[in-house]
């Protein structure tokens, strides 16, 4: 029995093996890209032929808005974009106790009927320290501990001063380069370039492996989330001299 066991484990294993490496090389993506001429005048027309066995191509052609590496795939890397965060360490809390212990002890002077608790103050802060909050979030926790010693936008300024900018604000000025989508039967495309310059082009071929399963099943079933799949991309480039 035990013979049996350990065969039918190995006959396990090699099915699994089988179906990663098949998926593997079901991802393994290559794509070419060559032009008609690569030295060219202003509004000549440039035409590109490609290859590949990707199941999706996309043309960036390197001129205004059109340049690959500041395209989003390339400037997000994966991270989530525009994702606020300000911290404050407890090496700027530290500056901050002092010059905020005599801005309460002058408070204190001018509203003896009001006085304010430095010490409830100060743990309420140091009780910040080192968590992630939005700018505006963080304006709130500060003036929850200080009503009537700060205004909203006094504690914005705050933030601004004593908390650490850690945000991921990747949205390039203008927007994220955009690229030209290219029909997979008809691998060509042709372009005239305005402008005088050096612009490399940039083909990216993408195949879209089987779905991820998380939990008891697909996330969603009738939808096509990029987080659901694998995918396998690779790019092409050639380079065009405009005169």
């Amino acid at each position: 029995m035990k013979t049996k066991y350990s065969i039918s484990i190995l006959k396990l294993l090699s099915i699994l093996f089988l179906f990663a490496s098949c998926e593997k090389d079901d991802l393994d993506t290559w794509v070419t890209i060559e032009a008609d001429k690569t030295t060219v005048a202003v509004d000549s027309t440039v035409t590109f032929k490609m290859s590949g066995n990707a199941e999706t191509y996309v043309v960036y052609t390197g001129d205004a808005s059109h340049d690959f590496t500041k395209s989003y795939l390339v400037i997000t890397g994966g991270r989530t974009i525009d994702d606020e965060s300000y911290v404050l360490t407890q090496a700027k809390l530290d500056i901050w106790i002092p010059i905020l212990t005599t801005e309460i002890a002058a408070y204190n002077i001018t509203n003896p009927n009001t006085p304010l608790n430095a010490n409830v103050i100060i743990t309420g802060l140091q009780n910040l320290v080192e968590k992630s909050y939005y700018k505006d979030t963080a304006a709130i926790r500060i003036r929850e501990l200080m009503p009537t010693l700060k205004t909203f936008a006094n504690c914005q300024n705050l933030v601004v001063t004593y908390f650490t900018n850690l945000s991921v604000l990747l949205t390039p000025p203008g927007g994220f380069s955009t690229g030209v989508a290219i029909n997979r039967y008809n691998l060509t495309y042709s372009y005239k370039f305005t402008t005088p310059g050096t612009y490399v082009v940039t083909l990216l071929g993408t195949r879209i492996g089987d779905k991820i399963y998380s939990g008891s099943g697909y996330i969603y079933n009738s939808t096509a989330s990029a987080s659901e799949y694998n995918f396998g991309r690779n790019t092409a480039t050639v380079t065009i001299v405009v005169q």
